[in-house]
């Protein structure tokens, strides 16, 4: 009598046992998606960073607000962060190795710069470049200018476009960081009125 009392405990210790492991299994089996789920964050955070904040659709649209003469507005305009080209990829690498930064600043109602903040491996002329074929500008649009009369600087390099309707100016010129390190700067200038030391007709 003994004996088939202590056969069925065995046996029920062991079908408890069995449900106990299965349990187990079906509350890992629910966890699992969970886990899945928070795997996916670095994922949505660097879709994210590369959020397109492509600096010709800013500067397209700066100029159709200059050209019907609508005020600029800083709440509007005003950014600082990451311009990115049509990939959606930074337009440039700064000396620490981070995407470069840069500043859109409406200074009044008629004038606007946008700028690198650091320095970096920035091509100046093929961001140029870049602008000028999404405003569809060519060397016709290119006005003559008088350096000395725009600037202080002579180390300043100067560009200034006639997109109709207001003028777009790029000012570039070498600097160095406290490392040593040269790089460009950039300075990205929209305004409803000629910039000084601008002659009024195209060059040929």
């Amino acid at each position: 009598m003994h004996k088939h009392v202590l056969k069925f405990s065995f046996l029920g210790c062991g079908v408890l046992a069995a449900a106990t492991v299965g349990l187990l299994l079906l509350s890992a089996c629910r966890k699992a998606p969970v886990a899945d789920a928070g795997l996916q964050s670095p994922r949505a955070d660097s879709e994210e960073f590369h959020a397109d904040n492509d600096i010709a659709m800013t500067v397209r649209s700066l100029a159709d607000a200059l050209k019907v003469g609508e005020p600029l507005d800083s709440v509007e305009y005003d950014f600082k962060g990451v311009l990115t080209d049509g990939q959606g990829s930074p337009l440039y690498t700064d000396v620490q190795g981070s995407p470069g930064m840069w500043e859109v600043d409406v200074l009044d109602k008629r004038n606007v710069i946008i700028r690198n903040l650091y320095l970096g491996d920035l091509l100046p002329l093929d961001l140029q470049t870049y602008i000028l074929q999404s405003l569809a500008l060519d060397t016709e649009q290119q006005l003559s200018y008088n350096v000395h009369d725009a600037v202080d600087e002579d180390d300043t390099e100067i560009s200034v476009y006639d997109f109709g309707g207001g003028y777009l100016r790029f000012e570039v010129r070498a600097a160095m960081a406290p490392n040593g390190l040269e790089g460009p700067l950039l300075n990205i200038i929209m305004s409803a009125d000629p910039p000084a030391g601008v002659e009024t007709q195209t060059s040929a």
